[in-house]
């Protein structure tokens, strides 16, 4: 073997590459071991209410998400562990709290919803501003990913009940709630992205400067 065609000695994994691993399998793990006993313990108390089979499908469906579209899309890029991460922690904030049965204990459903809107819309943000000309754009992505994903999760709801789950109990009213808490959170997310940082405020989209107005020579 010559050396133009010997092969490079592999290099030990960063750090950092560690810790995101390590930290997305503990938060799947977690996830897929929630869904295993919602599923199982469907019928106990703790659970009534909430369709956790169906549910159960729903969480672990959620994690193949990210994994599935970066794979339909050629694997050209890196993969987005950071987004792996965001989809997968308000899975893992459901599944928790419908486990030890917190929604039912201290009625902070509502707030949930509110902290889940928030968290994926924040993260969102973080992910889209190094990525978009303005702060005003990754503030309306942000937002608009947030509100989508609440709409998504309601409508999935309402899906498996028409398919014959049982136990989901949804009315109009706890519907609406669940879309108007989650989707406020989101757009909290987005104003936390939009103000970041004041300074970029300045530029916004349409005006003269902008490249899509400002025509080149």
């Amino acid at each position: 073997m010559t050396a133009s065609t010997a092969t490079a000695p592999a290099r030990p994994p960063a750090l950092a590459d560690v810790g995101w691993v390590a930290a997305i399998t503990t938060v799947k793990a977690a996830v897929v071991a929630l869904a295993v006993d919602a599923f199982v313990n469907s019928d106990k108390p703790r659970f009534q209410g909430k369709a956790m089979k169906v549910r159960a499908f729903g969480y672990a469906g959620a994690l193949l998400v990210v994994p599935t579209v970066w794979r339909a899309m050629g694997r050209n890029r890196p993969y987005p562990r950071e987004l792996d991460l965001l989809v997968a922690l308000p899975i893992l904030a459901d599944a928790g709290g419908n486990a030890v049965g917190i929604y039912q204990n201290a009625h902070v459903d509502d707030a949930i919803h509110f902290a889940n809107g928030a968290l994926l819309s924040g993260v969102v943000g973080t992910l889209a501003q190094p990525r978009t000309r303005t702060a005003w754009e990754a503030g309306a992505f942000a937002a608009s990913v947030g509100v989508a994903t609440a709409a998504g999760w309601e409508i999935f709801e309402w899906v498996a009940m028409k398919l014959g789950a049982r136990g989901m109990d949804l009315s109009y009213d706890d519907t609406m709630a669940d879309l108007i808490e989650t989707s406020a959170g989101a757009l909290l997310g987005g104003l936390v992205t939009l103000l970041r940082h004041p300074a970029a405020l300045r530029r916004v989209p349409g005006r003269s400067g902008d490249p899509i107005v400002t025509r080149r020579a």
